[in-house]
């Protein structure tokens, strides 16, 4: 293998990701999209032994993806989420039931079609927030609700993750698999709300010292991959562990230190995880195509019809309803993790991911001008102006009423 050449293939290939990812944003596609689409395109001039000089990478982005996730939130931040468990149970009960359901109609096995209810059921938690922050509507009634049901679905399915993961090694759902990773996952939630309390405090004061020295990076990526590597040896997701580890992360100066030193590694890994995820897969048409087609209306449809259900009872009115509604379609990170369990999943998710997001996109794009169109914004009544009559009018040059005859 000529090395030179290697280095160059790669160095072409981290441009060309650039590149792609800027030009879409312009039209309003997410980078996942991109990272995809370079992977596609790879397969045609990227040898396999090329790529393995970035394995490490995409390795890596899923226990960074979930780690950063976890910095968003704190114990004390998920015991409020009271607000939002209404909406995101029915988020749930739209997205994830009806598409098992589904799945072992058109003949799918018990294994194959929980993974597909998990691809379809969680909306891109990326997408999402970015579009939310890109066309400045973080501060609309639908930021909230969105946000909290998005911090539902991420729970959700990182304990999704953790019970999939067995029963794919398994190849089978054994009677004893989902109790035995329930009771370890709550095992590892007491552990780390224990740490929480009685650890954190004492070296909070060390690690905000810690953290401001530029070495700190590598206690940093060490640790967190420590830990995704020990949760997936234990027959857990990585990502749970890497999650949690995040959540511990105290709100102080450490956090806004950990950001600046992993933020960009995080971004090139994540890069690279889907990159991989396409550069893996195989180019045909998967042989359920009209289940595919079916998937992919229902995606859109359903995560409407759930999440405008949702709004409601949140208390929202109409209009902020429907812009809502059309907001939550694109599915991202975590269909794509749960989708790269299983290589036939993989076929069946691979046009479904594209098709959400872009679409999902779009319709995040076309919401508040739809949501004009069919509930228009009420206009202010003119001000009645009293119009004085002239004298030749009849009426008097004061104001007065004009005498009769």
């Amino acid at each position: 293998m000529d090395h030179s050449l290697t280095f160059l293939q790669i160095n072409v290939l981290f441009i060309l990701m650039f590149l792609t990812a800027h030009i879409l944003k312009k039209v309003s596609v997410p980078p996942i999209i991109s990272f995809l689409l370079i992977g596609f395109a790879s397969k045609f001039w990227i040898s396999h032994e090329s790529t393995q000089l970035i394995e490490l990478f995409k390795e890596a982005g899923i226990i960074l993806l979930f780690f950063f996730i976890g910095l968003e939130y704190s114990f004390e931040r998920l015991k409020n989420m009271v607000s939002v468990l209404r909406p995101g149970i029915v988020d749930l009960l739209f997205n994830f039931f009806p598409i098992f359901l589904l799945a072992r109609l058109f003949g799918f096995d018990l294994v194959t079609s929980l993974l597909i209810a998990g691809v379809f059921y969680p909306s891109s938690t990326s997408i999402v927030a970015k579009l939310l922050m890109d066309f400045k509507r973080l501060a609309s009634p639908e930021a909230e609700l969105l946000i909290g049901i998005l911090i539902f679905e991420d729970l959700v399915s990182i304990m999704l993750l953790s019970i999939l993961i067995p029963v794919v090694e398994f190849g089978s759902v054994e009677p004893k698999t989902i109790p035995v990773s329930l009771v370890k996952i709550l095992l590892v939630l007491v552990i780390f709300y224990l740490l929480h309390r009685f650890l954190i405090p004492r070296v909070q004061h060390w690690l905000d010292r810690a953290s401001e020295e530029e070495s700190f990076v590598f206690f940093l990526l060490g640790i967190t991959m420590v830990v995704g590597v020990s949760f997936k040896d234990l027959g857990l997701s990585e990502a749970l562990g890497a999650f949690l580890l995040g959540v511990l992360v105290p709100e102080t100066r450490v956090m806004e230190n950990i950001e600046h030193h992993l933020s960009a590694l995080k971004e090139l890994s994540i890069g690279v995880f889907f990159f991989f995820f396409a550069y893996e897969s195989e180019l045909t048409l998967p042989e359920n195509l009209k289940f595919v087609l079916l998937l992919t209306l229902l995606g859109v449809l359903l995560k409407v019809i759930s999440t405008y259900l949702a709004a409601y009872l949140y208390g929202m009115k109409r209009k902020a309803r429907l812009r809502t509604s059309l907001s939550f379609v694109p599915r991202g990170e975590f269909s794509v993790v749960i989708a790269s369990l299983e290589p036939t999943v993989k076929l069946i998710s691979i046009p479904f991911i594209l098709s959400t997001a872009l679409i999902g996109s779009f319709l995040f794009v076309a919401a508040p001008k739809v949501a004009d169109i069919i509930y228009p914004p009420k206009r202010r009544p003119r001000r009645r102006v009293r119009k004085e009559l002239s004298p030749v009018q009849g009426a008097s040059p004061r104001g007065r009423p004009p005498r009769g005859r």
